[in-house]
């Protein structure tokens, strides 16, 4: 997993030790099952990360990142507020 320093800004703001719970969980998750995440993504999060990117719920966020099968790598991109994403 390669974690990008834009999701480890948002990571580092989020203060909730629930929500940290549920991020960590799914972190372990998506490495594990990397393809998990829906690939049914908005616009905007397509226009600001690519249309190779997935999608994990992370309540209230949706988790952005992208696998790579020919590298086996994970790469997460940041978090995303649910309202933030039309």
């Amino acid at each position: 997993m390669v974690y990008t320093d834009g999701f480890l800004d948002d990571a580092a703001a989020v203060w909730s030790d629930r929500v940290r719970g549920r991020l960590e969980r799914m972190l372990r998750a998506i490495e594990a099952f990397p393809e998990i995440g829906s690939s049914v993504i908005p616009a905007s999060i397509g226009a600001a990360y690519g249309t190779r990117v997935r999608k994990a719920v992370v309540e209230p966020f949706d988790l952005i990142y992208e696998y790579d099968p020919d590298a086996d790598t994970v790469i997460v991109y940041g978090l995303v507020p649910f309202r933030a994403a039309p």
